[in-house]
């Protein structure tokens, strides 16, 4: 089969590799659509930790070509996406109801193969069903969703509430729409590129902040004086995530959604958030929200459509990392044909 795979940091060959073989209690898929990840560009950039060589990506869509001998509930032919996450159920974590953090977690396209590829194998007990009428490329959306879903959750998003959101790429959008169905009265999106801050307004924000031309916080505090209930960091910019302290109200949260370089260390006033009592988090990955997404996809809740600003052919994927951070690129996404 055709896969992207990458061999290091900066290394990332197109070209054929076995297929794999289901195991008696997984799928073999066959990938329709895969988006790309933040985390698919910092892996290739060396700045998130992989197993290589592996086959990058995780945010699939496909059909079901066959079924291990113990699968039940699945067959081939079902239109299907996944949560990328493979845990152990034994841990500590995993047995108080947190598998997300699982001290043996293994994500596709990180730690083992993963789906920029024309199959992937995945446990049945990872695959959901696609609901008639989500496009392939939408359903492609369900593992990113999940992880905001998770976030807006964890961030604790109330009704009334005021929400920042640093950052309006495609992960910016998504936990705007979030933010907006929990509840939230006003949502703010702080994004220096103008198509992202016309996408933000378009799925839920109530007002945007021009970060290249406006203070953030000057502008945040015409809004509402004493800041935000919950800032959201989503672009994993070191200075933008220093600067989230005084974006916040007394008693406020911050949440570290963006996945910033793993050697990086940002400077903080513990004075201030003791004072001010705040509560700064990190979202990791997601806990038990791929069902969750896939509802608010198929339902028209969260939507997506306008987030896809290139689709690329599977043999052209090397042109992700030219286009990947582009002032017109939104979510990338990859197909098989």
């Amino acid at each position: 089969m055709l896969a992207a795979v990458l061999h290091k940091a900066g290394d990332v060959r197109v070209g054929q590799v076995p297929d794999p073989r289901p195991a008696p209690d997984e799928v073999l898929i066959r990938i329709r659509a895969c988006g790309v990840c933040g985390t698919d560009n910092s892996l290739y950039k060396g700045e998130y930790p992989a197993n290589y060589p592996v086959v990058i990506g995780h945010e699939l869509a496909g059909e079901v070509v066959e079924a291990g001998a113990a699968v039940h509930g699945v067959s081939a032919g079902d239109r299907v996406t996944v949560d990328p996450n493979r845990v152990c159920h034994a841990c500590p974590y995993c047995q108080s109801g947190n598998e997300h953090l699982c001290e043996s977690l293994s994500s596709m396209g990180v730690h083992r193969d993963g789906a920029d590829a024309e199959l992937c194998v995945m446990p049945a007990t990872n695959v959901y069903r696609i609901p008639e009428g989500l496009s392939d490329e939408e359903a492609a959306f369900t593992e990113p969703l999940a992880c905001a879903v998770h976030g807006v959750d964890l961030a604790g998003v109330r009704l009334g509430d005021t929400v920042l959101v640093i950052g309006g790429g495609p992960m910016g959008n998504l936990i705007t729409q979030c933010a907006a169905h929990a509840g939230a009265a006003a949502i703010i999106v702080s994004e220096p590129i103008a198509l992202r801050r016309e996408l933000a307004q378009a799925h839920g924000a109530t007002h945007v902040i021009d970060p290249g031309r406006q203070d953030v916080e000057k502008e945040l505090k015409k809004i509402r004086r004493i800041g935000a209930d919950v800032v959201f960091e989503v672009a994993g910019n070191n200075a933008a995530q220093a600067a989230c302290i005084p974006l916040a109200r007394k008693g406020g949260t911050i949440m570290f959604f963006g996945v910033s370089p793993q050697d990086r260390l940002i400077q903080v006033n513990p004075f201030a958030i003791n004072e001010n009592e705040l509560k700064v988090l990190g979202s990791f990955n997601n806990q038990f929200a791929t069902a969750r997404a896939v509802q608010l996809l198929s339902s028209g809740t969260v939507r997506v459509r306008k987030l896809i600003s290139h689709t690329l052919p599977l043999k052209q994927y090397l042109d992700v990392f030219r286009l990947f951070g582009g002032r017109d690129t939104m979510k990338l996404m990859v197909t098989t044909g």
